[in-house]
C-alpha cells in the first residue's frame, strides 16, 4: 500500500516556510519513508515459528519393591508330649451286700432248763437253753448256732465242750410231746460233721421238764 503525501501551503500567516536548503534532504526522506512503507505493507506477515515445545517428561513409573528373599527356617522339631500322670482307676463301690438272714431260733417251749434223765447224763447234771447259749450243770458252756431243724434242731457248737473226755461240736435236739404239749427233749452228740451226715452219734440220753 502506498503511503502519498501532499504538503498544503499555508500561507504567510501560521504557515511553516521550509528552506530551500532543507528540501532535497527532506524529500528523500519522505522517499525513503514510502518505500519503507510501500515493503512494508507488501511483505507478506509471517508470524514467529512458535517455539519447540520441550517434550514433557514421562512420569517416573514407580518399580514395585522387590521382596528380600526369605531364608526357609529349618523346621522346628514337634515338641515331645508331656508325660501324663496315671489316672488312678475310679473307685467304684462295692455292691450292697444283701441283708443278713435273721438268725435261726429254737422255738420258746425250749428255752428252758431240762433235768437228765438217761444214766449217761446225769454225770453233766442239768441241762440249760437259751437263745444264744447251751449250758449243763457240770460247768460245760457254748454259744451255739442252729444250722439245720431236719429230724430236729441240731446246734453247732462254737467251743465242742467235752463229755466223757471227747469233745463233740454237733448236738441233736429232738422234742417229746404229750397232748401237744413239750414234757421232754432227746439229745444225740455227734464228733463230726461225717456223724451228723449219717446220723451216726457217738452219745444219746433224755431229758424231761421238772
Amino acid at each position: 500500500m502506498a503511503l502519498k503525501l501532499n504538503f498544503v501551503s499555508l500561507g504567510p500567516v501560521g504557515a511553516i516556510s521550509l528552506d530551500s536548503a532543507y528540501r532535497p534532504r527532506l524529500a528523500s526522506w519522505l522517499v525513503v519513508g514510502s518505500l519503507v512503507l510501500v515493503g512494508c505493507g507488501r511483505a507478506p506477515t509471517t508470524s514467529a515459528p512458535p517455539a519447540p515445545s520441550s517434550p514433557t517428561p514421562a512420569a517416573p513409573t514407580a518399580t514395585p519393591p522387590v521382596a528380600a528373599p526369605v531364608t526357609p527356617s529349618p523346621p522346628t522339631a514337634p515338641a515331645a508330649p508331656a508325660p501324663t500322670e496315671p489316672q488312678a482307676a475310679p473307685q467304684v463301690a462295692p455292691p450292697p451286700s444283701a441283708p443278713a438272714a435273721p438268725r435261726a431260733r429254737l422255738p420258746e417251749a425250749l428255752i428252758k432248763q431240762w433235768e437228765p434223765m438217761s444214766n449217761v447224763l446225769l454225770a453233766f447234771g442239768p441241762l440249760t437253753l437259751t437263745p444264744e447259749a447251751i449250758q449243763w450243770g457240770g460247768g460245760q458252756r457254748s454259744p451255739y448256732t442252729l444250722i439245720s431243724q431236719e429230724g430236729g434242731f441240731v446246734l453247732q457248737l462254737e467251743t465242742s465242750p467235752k463229755f466223757y473226755d471227747t469233745p463233740y461240736p454237733y448236738i441233736k435236739l429232738i422234742p417229746k410231746s404229750e397232748s401237744g404239749t413239750m414234757t421232754g427233749v432227746d439229745v444225740a452228740f455227734y464228733e463230726n460233721a461225717a456223724q451228723l451226715q449219717g446220723n451216726q452219734y457217738t452219745m444219746y440220753g433224755s431229758y424231761f421238764l421238772k
